[in-house]
């Protein structure tokens, strides 16, 4: 392919030409590459973030807006996602520490408060109107526990797809929960439940 200025790829993309949509790939993927690896410390991460940039550009050609130079927006870009990336997974540790701290304790000092039958009916309901795909996904990371590489494997689909639709799953959850529970104390109750969900449906 001719050898274009960053301008004209640029143009030429927002137009939808691919051919210069596949030279700016050409020319950024191994630095971006590098530069997000760098990050995440993550070889197969970095080559699933990387490629989100990229297709994301594909994905908001027209309405794409850049400033400064090509390269400074797909480096920003790139550092943004990964940021984002970097606190979702941050955030999921957290609850989990916390649950971890507050489970031993949560049945005797809630078990007057709540029905813990009716919470656990909810919650099963809930987890059944959550959308196809994200529902499986969520079943085999909360009761088949496997881990998010092993259930991208088994679904044959991206790890930052499985992230995403956890990421939708317990959000929809919460929202189904509100009202039952004081809102402070829903991200809490959740885990919990479901990490004992099976056991206690079974004895339902």
């Amino acid at each position: 392919m001719k050898a274009y200025k960053e301008e004209e790829l640029i143009a030429k993309v927002q137009q939808g030409d691919q051919k210069a949509w596949k030279e700016i790939v050409k020319r950024y993927y191994n630095p971006l590459y590098v530069y997000i690896l760098g990050m995440v410390k993550i070889e197969d991460l970095a080559e699933e973030l990387v490629q989100d940039i990229f297709v994301n550009f594909w994905q908001k050609r027209e309405s794409i807006q850049i400033n400064s130079s090509l390269k400074a927006y797909l480096y920003r870009s790139s550092r943004n996602h990964t940021l984002n990336y970097l606190k979702r997974r941050k955030f999921e540790k957290e609850y989990q520490k916390k649950l971890a701290q507050t489970s031993i304790n949560f049945h005797n000092d809630t078990e007057d408060k709540y029905n813990y039958s009716e919470l656990s009916k909810k919650l099963h309901e809930a987890i059944e109107a959550l959308p196809a795909q994200c529902q499986e996904i969520f079943k085999l990371s909360r009761f088949e526990e496997l881990t998010y590489k092993e259930i991208a494997e088994s679904l044959n689909i991206p790890v930052r797809r499985v992230h995403y639709q956890i990421g939708i799953a317990l959000k929809e959850l919460k929202i189904k929960l509100k009202g039952l529970l004081n809102d402070d104390f829903i991200p809490v109750i959740l885990f919990f439940i479901i990490c004992n969900f099976i056991n206690i449906m079974d004895k339902i």
